[in-house]
């Protein structure tokens, strides 16, 4: 199944985070028995907060309990005012409060489980409703978030749509169903490992209490249990922050994936005029600048990771030429002309060469190149006329903030974005 990484407005670009990523795949082989998850009555979710090789620190806003493996293993009661450490000694954990003694080394996981109603774990500085699971790993000290699907969204659509304003609330309903039907989806595909999703862009943002709005709220509540289906499946349901005119199918962008039928080409453009849906976005239309000294430093840092440029020196950049436009006038593949040879970047990987100085990724494949060559041959400047930020794929989601504005519905803002599918409960 289709896991592609998106876009959002609240996290701003689409990243790779490496370093997290890299660290949480070798965590991802450790499981263990875990206790019901004190959340909910729907179905449990396991967001994988950070991975340590230092000790990390949990707490609660009320009192709680430290559990190993579930909660027929209390290894100590806390206090609201405890603040507990975890360091891990020879792959098993130790517990420690301040001033209280230590936990002796155990296999873990440890279960960090609230006992006050309405109170919270806390890692990281941020709040968690649910509990915290937390496991020594060959990478370090693995904390999870095991929380029911409902209460994960709350802490999520927020920071994927944005927080809205009346009137958009189906922009924000829409979001809800798409963000649950991924999340079922990566559930599934997750088992035999210790959690289901990363809480970056990896997958989708999640922020946990602090990133809870009324708004969200109220549209998980109102689409409580509601997936997208395609021919009786729950779908995958990539979405991007804002199409630029139109979205993408898959393989004009993730080309090493074969395409799906719900995942079409879906015009953005408001019937009998010329603007688009998406339109208010900030990056609806952009222009980003190279010049010399900045795309031989981009060139040379990323070119050898997406394409067969060697590692080290390219030579003198002597030409960037777009090869050819996709269905939807994306960038279908670019090639960097050198002195040492020629060497070819295809569809979203053009976003993680180009990337402008001081981000982490272009805006989007929806542009235009000019370049100029100096008295040696040189390029000395580049130009990108773009539009559009994200992927460009599935729902897009100034669109539809734009759609939701104009009075549609989140049933024909999803089916819109996603040709071919139905809105029905997961039960």
């Amino acid at each position: 199944m289709l896991k592609p990484s998106r876009t959002s407005i609240a996290a701003a670009i689409e990243r790779t985070a490496l370093l997290f990523a890299g660290a949480l795949a070798c965590a991802s082989a450790v499981s263990g028995a875990n206790p019901p998850v004190p959340d909910g009555g729907d179905q449990p979710v396991r967001i994988a907060l950070g991975v340590s090789k230092e000790p990390v620190s949990v707490s609660s806003t009320g009192s709680w309990n430290v559990y190993n493996r579930n909660s027929e293993h209390l290894l100590f009661r806390a206090r609201p005012d405890d603040r507990v450490t975890v360091s891990q000694r020879s792959g098993r954990l130790v517990a420690a409060r301040q001033g209280r003694g230590s936990s002796s080394a155990q296999s873990g996981p440890l279960v960090i489980r609230t006992t006050t109603p309405g109170s919270f774990v806390t890692f990281g500085g941020k709040r968690y409703r649910g509990e915290l699971l937390i496991n020594a790993t060959d990478s370090g000290i693995l904390v999870v978030n095991r929380l029911s699907v409902e209460s994960y969204l709350r802490g999520v659509v927020p920071l994927e749509i944005g927080n809205r304003q009346a009137g958009e609330e189906a922009a924000v309903e829409a979001q809800a169903v798409a963000a649950r039907s991924y999340s079922y989806i990566h559930m599934a595909e997750a088992e035999g490992r210790s959690f289901d999703m990363y809480a970056t862009v990896q997958d989708q943002v999640y922020g946990g209490v602090d990133a809870e709005k009324p708004i969200a709220d109220a549209a998980i509540a109102s689409t409580k249990g509601m997936v997208l289906r395609y021919a009786g499946q729950i779908v995958n349901t990539p979405y991007h922050s804002t199409c630029g005119g139109s979205t993408a199918e898959v393989q004009e962008v993730w080309w090493r994936e074969p395409n799906q039928p719900y995942l079409q080409r879906v015009s953005d453009r408001i019937p009998g005029s010329d603007k688009f849906y998406c339109d208010p976005s900030p990056r609806f239309r952009w222009t980003v600048a190279f010049d010399r000294a900045q795309l031989r430093a981009t060139l040379e840092k990323y070119l050898s990771q997406y394409s067969s440029a060697p590692a080290g020196g390219l030579g003198s950049i002597t030409a960037i030429r777009i090869d050819g436009r996709t269905p939807s006038d994306r960038v279908a593949s670019m090639t960097v002309e050198t002195s040492r040879g020629s060497y070819t970047v295809r569809g979203n990987d053009v976003r993680f060469v180009l990337r402008p100085q001081g981000a982490t990724i272009l805006n989007s494949t929806y542009f235009t190149a000019q370049s100029s060559a100096g008295p040696s041959g040189e390029v000395e400047n580049l130009t990108l006329n773009g539009g559009g930020y994200g992927h460009g794929i599935g729902m897009c989601q100034w669109g539809a903030i734009g759609r939701a504005r104009a009075g549609q519905d989140y049933r024909t803002i999803l089916t819109t974005y996603y040709p071919g599918t139905t809105v029905s409960r997961i039960d």
